[in-house]
């Protein structure tokens, strides 16, 4: 039997696969990148990288993956280069990039640089107190219900980027209109909260509405537009009898503590009637005005006689 022709077609078979591996092997090589240039962009993906390097695959395609997501887009320019649009990531987070020639065989090859995902979202505003909406009615001191408001966000901002501003309004109930529109103070705060403290308390019969803007995180990223927000404190029921209280005379007794009672909501709401506390308590017993004692009683006189409506 004449096996000459049969192992001639089995070398001439094994001659030709040698050939195509061969062949194979030398059309689709591994990719080697070198480089990498930006080694950053935000969160929310979308920076185009320029990698370069050598055997990128002009032919087939490239598939570049960062932290175990595509990109976006890549393009091939030539071997020695490839741009590709991040994807999405997770902030502060850097992952590997990781470069695959498509033809076969697929041999995928690191990069020794990292992607680094920054910060891209602006802070929020997630609670402030008082809430929007609230309405105060019980306090100690209708003068001095309180004098600060905070603010929390959704991370960590600059206390010294943040701006508040506090707009005051008269409540329905309240007897004057405020004598300012706006309430000064200053602005504190650490980590993801600040602190309004105004200048002068704030007080029954008052809407006070609350503006935020300019608050930037640690990355940069400023609050998007402004947070605003308003309360309320209710006046109290109006009084015809008074004891004075220590806090009306602590700072200077005689004309000035009577202006101040004169000015307490549940008086007259106006401290320009003080004279009429002179004049009304002077007829009932000796009354000293410029001197007034703690839990002393004064009548406060009301009706049309006095000039009320």
């Amino acid at each position: 039997m004449n096996t000459k022709p049969r192992n001639i077609a089995v070398f001439a078979v094994l001659t030709i696969v040698c050939a195509w591996m061969v062949g194979c092997g030398g059309c689709n090589p591994e990719p080697m990148p070198t480089g990498m240039s930006p080694t950053e962009g935000p969160e929310s993906g979308g920076t185009t990288v320029r990698i370069t390097g050598e055997k990128f695959d002009m032919k087939n395609g490239v598939t570049v993956a960062f932290g175990g997501k595509n990109a976006q887009s890549v393009t091939v320019p030539s071997k020695t280069e490839i741009t590709a649009v991040t994807p999405a990531g997770m902030a502060g987070q850097s992952v590997p990039v990781v470069i695959t020639n498509k033809g076969k065989p697929e041999v995928p090859v690191t990069l020794s640089q990292q992607f680094a995902y920054t910060d891209a979202t602006p802070p929020t505003v997630t609670m402030n107190e008082p809430g929007d909406g609230t309405v105060i009615s019980e306090y100690a001191d209708s003068l001095n219900v309180m004098n600060s408001v905070s603010v929390m966000f959704s991370e960590p901002i600059s206390p010294n980027s943040t701006s508040i501003s506090v707009a005051v309004a008269k409540t329905d109930d309240s007897m004057s209109e405020p004598m300012e529109a706006m309430l000064a103070g200053t602005v504190t705060g650490s980590g993801d909260s600040v602190t309004f403290t105004s200048d002068m308390p704030m007080r029954a019969g008052r809407m006070y509405t609350v503006t935020v803007s300019g608050a930037t995180d640690m990355a940069g990223n400023t609050l998007a537009g402004s947070h605003s927000f308003s309360f309320s404190v209710t006046s109290p029921e109006v009084l015809y009898k008074y004891h004075v209280r220590a806090e009306d005379i602590q700072e200077e007794n005689g004309e000035a503590a009577l202006k101040r009672i004169a000015a307490r909501p549940e008086i007259f709401d106006n401290a320009e009637k003080w004279e009429r506390l002179v004049a009304s308590n002077q007829d009932y017993y000796v009354f000293d005005r410029k001197k007034l004692s703690v839990g002393q009683l004064l009548l406060i006189p009301r009706g049309r006689a006095w000039g009320d409506k």
